[in-house]
């Protein structure tokens, strides 16, 4: 595991000395399916980060959001607010010009109602350049999710219009 990871910091810090062909910081606004503990809704999502693309199509990235939506509270029909914040490191590759697919480690809190939860997960996504500023970005995450009372699975497809500043 020690090797592992030292070879992961090896390859960051190679990957960091690369030049650049582009660095591109990004607003975005998007919709979102999820579930929290087989509960379904639609949540909003704003976010902001940024892409490191190397000249190798490698890109590195951090992006952070928040995301807003309601789910049914238990057997009743009451909904109770949901408000999210993450964060995500992204790794990916650009095997086109204006097409890219990367891997996300993520981390966020979730605030359902008044309860606050905590937890770290994983996704996957891809996106395209629809023009120089418009980008088409879609990717998946999954959580595990741990609050004070109970561990649970937040699972979310995201479709987002990022805006190149």
């Amino acid at each position: 595991m020690k090797k592992l990871s030292s070879l992961l910091i090896a390859a960051a810090i190679a990957a960091s000395t690369l030049a650049a062909d582009e660095l591109r910081s990004t607003v975005y606004i998007g919709a979102a399916s999820a579930s929290i503990e087989n509960e379904s809704m639609t949540e909003a999502v704003f976010g902001f980060g940024g892409d490191k693309i190397y000249d190798s199509g490698l890109i590195m990235g951090f992006h952070s959001e928040y995301s807003y939506g309601s789910v049914e509270a238990g057997s009743s029909n009451d909904k109770s607010r949901v408000s999210t914040i993450e964060v995500d490191l992204k790794g990916g590759y650009s095997p086109f010009k204006n097409f890219s697919v990367f891997a996300l480690v993520a981390g966020a809190a979730q605030y359902i109602e008044s309860d606050a939860a905590y937890g770290f997960g994983y996704g996957a996504g891809m996106d395209y350049a629809l023009t120089d500023s418009i980008i088409l970005d879609v990717r998946y995450k999954t959580y595990n999710m741990e609050d004070a009372l109970l561990d649970y699975d937040y699972d979310k497809a995201v479709v987002s219009l990022r805006y190149k500043l």
